[in-house]
């Protein structure tokens, strides 16, 4: 029975580990979006949330790494020796992006260019985010291939550097032209947003109304 609960908080802890990795990875698809839309302010606002969630999955991976390491050191000794050691050997990732900053934007293109500025930030976005959903995989199927605290604090300095840039050199340097292109892609995360605070509303009202009426 001990063998049966420790290999479901196996996979409990083993989904945790992906599921640090997509909340992270949507926070980036946020900035990416505020940036694609031209949105400054927007940007700044889920910069300061991406900073929040970084820091909440460098901490919780560090505990559930530490539990899964002891975990899997029980499950591949004795009689099952080899069951999860075998699921260890995946070892295929994604080569770690380049940083991009505000004076490589600004070698790159010049102040005629910074659509091209906007669009090359939302691509080096896209590229971090399959980056860090790469990297979760390999290390859902082998701890000992990247320190996920590590990981993330390197996500983090290529996440703000670009975006930092981009504030710098684009919406900063020319508010007026980013202004004039704000609205063209409105950010899929904000309708979301507006559904779920709709339910909430709706829920919460409904509560109310059977407690007035009780």
């Amino acid at each position: 029975m001990q063998k049966i609960a420790a290999e479901l908080r196996h996979r409990e802890l083993t989904q945790e580990i992906y599921n640090i990795g997509d909340e992270v990875a949507e926070y980036i698809e946020h900035l990416l979006q505020a940036i694609r839309d031209w949105d400054g302010e927007l940007t700044v606002d889920c910069l300061a949330e991406f900073e929040e969630i970084l820091a909440d999955a460098r901490r919780d991976s560090r505990r559930i790494i530490g539990e899964l390491l002891g975990l899997r050191q029980a499950l591949t000794s004795g009689l099952r020796s080899g069951v999860l050691s075998a699921a260890a050997s995946r070892s295929s990732q994604l080569v770690e992006p380049e940083l991009l900053d505000a004076a490589s934007l600004e070698e790159l293109f010049t102040f005629a260019e910074i659509d091209a500025r906007t669009a090359l930030v939302v691509e080096h976005l896209e590229e971090i985010v399959e980056w860090v959903l790469a990297q979760t995989d390999m290390v859902a199927h082998n701890l000992d291939a990247v320190s996920l605290p590590h990981l993330y604090a390197r996500v983090g300095t290529h996440v703000t550097t670009a975006v930092d840039g981009w504030l710098t050199t684009v919406a900063q340097a020319y508010p007026a032209h980013a202004r004039s292109m704000r609205g063209a892609h409105p950010p899929e995360f904000l309708a979301e947003r507006a559904r779920i605070d709709a339910i909430v509303a709706r829920v919460a009202a409904k509560r109310a109304r059977r407690g007035a009426a009780s």
